[in-house]
C-alpha cells in the first residue's frame, strides 16, 4: 500500500468515527436537549446532563429519567436548599416533558469543590409521585 493511499485511509476512517459519534451523540441527547438547556438557562453553571431511558437490553426494567447537575452548596448539610432545588427540577421536568413516558426520576445534585472528592446527593421519585403542575 502506497503512503497516499494510507494517509486516504486514515482520512476516510476518521470522518467515518466522526460522523458515527456525531450520530450516536444526537440521537442519545437529541430528545433531552431542550429540558438540558433550559435546566442550564434556570441554574447557570450547573453543567446540566439529561439522559433517559431503560437500562440496556433489559426492557423489564424501570423507564428513568437521569437528571446530573453540579451545586454550589454542600447536598448533604444544606437540607432546604438541596429541597428547593429538587422542586424547582421537577417543575422544569413536568413543563418540558411528557412524564407518562417513565417512571422514575433520578435527581443526582453534586458539589464539586477544587482538589478535592465531590459530594454527591441523589433522590429517586416516582413519576406518578411528582405534583402537577399549578398555574
Amino acid at each position: 500500500m502506497s503512503g497516499r493511499s494510507l494517509i486516504a485511509c486514515m482520512f476516510l476512517f476518521a470522518l467515518c468515527v466522526t460522523a458515527g459519534l456525531y450520530t450516536y451523540w444526537n440521537l442519545h441527547t437529541g430528545p433531552f436537549r431542550h429540558l438540558t438547556d433550559t435546566l442550564g438557562q434556570r441554574f447557570p453553571g450547573s453543567s446540566p446532563r439529561v439522559e433517559g431511558g431503560q437500562h440496556g437490553l433489559h426492557r423489564e426494567t424501570p423507564r428513568v429519567l437521569r437528571i446530573v447537575m453540579r451545586v454550589e452548596f454542600h447536598p448533604l448539610q444544606e437540607e432546604s436548599r438541596f429541597q428547593d432545588h429538587v422542586e424547582q427540577v421537577q417543575r422544569i421536568v413536568r413543563e418540558q416533558l411528557v412524564i407518562e413516558n417513565y417512571d422514575l426520576c433520578e435527581i443526582h445534585l453534586f458539589q464539586q469543590l477544587p482538589e478535592q472528592s465531590h459530594v454527591l446527593r441523589s433522590v429517586r421519585i416516582p413519576f406518578q409521585d411528582m405534583a402537577p403542575t399549578t398555574h
